[in-house]
C-alpha cells in the first residue's frame, strides 16, 4: 500500500513538473519575442538621405521586420546586410538589447557632388568613391556637367569633389565643374567672368594652390574680367588668356 502511494505521488510529481516547465517555457518564449525596435540614424551631416521610418519601410518591404518575432529567431547579420544594400546606407549595425528589443544603428552615405552629364543623368558622388542616386533628395552642393560617365565618375572625380567641398575657400568660389569631350575639367568661379581649366586631377592640390595664390596676388590688381580662361594643366605655371 504505501509502495502504491508512493509510486502515484511519484507519477502526481513528474506530471505537475511537466506541466509547470510547459508552461515555463512557453512563458519564456513569450517574453523573448522581440518588443520593439530602436532605430538610430547617424546622420552627423544632416543629409536626410535615409529617416527613421524608411528604414522600417525597407525592413517591412524585404519582410525581415522584427518586432514580434522571436529573438532567437532574428538573424541581426541578415537584417545588415540588407540594409547596406539600399543607396543611401554606408553602414548597418544590429544588436539586441536585454529590454527584448533590437536596436538598428544606420551610417547614411555622405554625397559630395551633384552631377548632370551630357545622357541627361541625375546622380551624386559620395565621399568614398561610389555614386547614389538622386531619388527625391535635394542637397546644395558643387554641380558637375557635361561628358560625365556615371561608371567612372567615381574614380575619376572623387578627389576633386572631396577637396571642394572641404576647403572652404574652393567650396564658396567654384559654381560649377565641366568636364569637356576630351576629358579636360573646368571650373566656373562664382566671381570672376573666367574659366579654370585644371586639365585631370593629378596634382591637384598643387594646382589649386596655385589658382589660389594667383587669385589672391594677381586677379586682386589685374580684375577680376581680365582674362578669359586661367589654365593650371601645367607644372609650375598659370597660363592665362586675354579676353579680346
Amino acid at each position: 500500500m504505501f509502495k502504491t502511494f508512493l509510486k502515484v505521488s511519484i507519477l502526481l510529481g513528474v506530471a505537475a513538473y511537466l506541466v509547470f516547465a510547459l508552461t515555463t517555457f512557453n512563458r519564456t518564449e513569450e517574453v523573448h519575442a522581440c518588443q520593439g525596435l530602436n532605430i538610430v540614424v547617424n546622420d552627423e551631416q544632416g543629409t536626410n538621405f535615409i529617416n527613421e521610418n524608411e528604414v522600417r519601410e525597407l525592413l517591412v518591404n524585404k519582410k525581415v521586420f522584427p518586432e514580434g518575432k522571436a529573438i532567437k529567431d532574428i538573424d541581426l547579420a541578415q537584417l545588415e546586410s540588407l540594409l547596406v544594400v539600399s543607396p543611401y546606407i554606408d553602414k548597418a549595425l544590429c544588436y539586441a538589447t536585454a529590454d527584448d528589443k533590437v536596436t538598428i544603428q544606420v551610417t547614411p552615405r555622405i554625397p559630395v557632388m551633384h552631377v548632370l552629364n551630357a545622357s541627361g543623368e541625375d546622380f551624386y558622388i559620395d565621399n568614398c568613391g561610389g555614386t547614389m542616386p538622386r531619388g527625391h533628395h535635394v542637397i546644395d552642393l558643387i554641380v558637375m556637367t557635361g561628358h560625365v560617365k556615371r561608371s567612372t565618375a567615381g574614380a575619376l572625380y572623387t578627389p576633386l569633389a572631396l577637396t571642394l567641398s572641404r576647403d572652404s575657400f574652393w567650396n564658396s568660389r567654384v559654381q560649377e565643374v565641366y568636364v569637356t569631350e576630351t576629358g579636360d575639367i573646368e571650373l566656373t568661379p562664382s566671381v570672376g567672368n573666367h574659366t579654370i581649366i585644371l586639365g585631370d586631377t593629378s596634382k591637384l592640390e598643387d594646382k589649386l594652390s596655385r589658382m589660389k595664390t594667383f587669385y589672391t596676388e594677381g586677379l586682386d590688381k589685374a580684375g577680376w574680367n581680365k582674362y578669359k580662361t586661367i589654365s593650371l594643366k601645367y607644372d609650375d605655371q598659370v597660363i592665362c588668356t586675354r579676353r579680346n
